[in-house]
């Protein structure tokens, strides 16, 4: 049985590690988000979320998209082994509805493991 679960150790805490992923300069764009990875020495992958107040005003809506990316992570994170995972907001979801911004953030990670395989097959 799969385990779909995201305990904190899962999770990118410290401002270093943030800075660490977004300098590996490693990353797919989209209308809403910017996703960053970078490999990590760890057997499972890690999430950091940016969810800046400056874009998003509102507590509650902040902490809407955080649960929505959260979810979206934790389904996926078999597919992202070994890897710091940082997703950042771009631009403010006003107008977009919940369905289009989850809709983006599973593509970005489709297309940022479809860019990592080409990189591996390279190698």
């Amino acid at each position: 049985m799969r385990n779909y679960s995201l305990p904190k150790a899962r999770r990118l805490h410290k401002a270093a590690e943030f800075r660490s992923v977004i300098r590996f300069r490693r990353s797919v764009s989209g209308q809403f988000l910017q996703f960053f990875i970078k490999p990590s020495h760890l057997d499972y992958p890690r999430l950091g979320l940016i969810v800046a107040k400056k874009l998003e005003r509102q507590a509650v809506k902040r902490n809407r998209l955080k649960r929505v990316l959260r979810e979206i992570f934790r389904i996926h994170q078999l597919e992202l082994d070994k890897v710091d995972c940082v997703f950042r907001l771009q631009r403010s979801t006003a107008q977009a509805d919940i369905a289009r911004f989850r809709q983006e953030a599973e593509m970005l990670i489709f297309r940022m493991k479809r860019h990592v395989t080409i990189d591996h097959k390279t190698d």
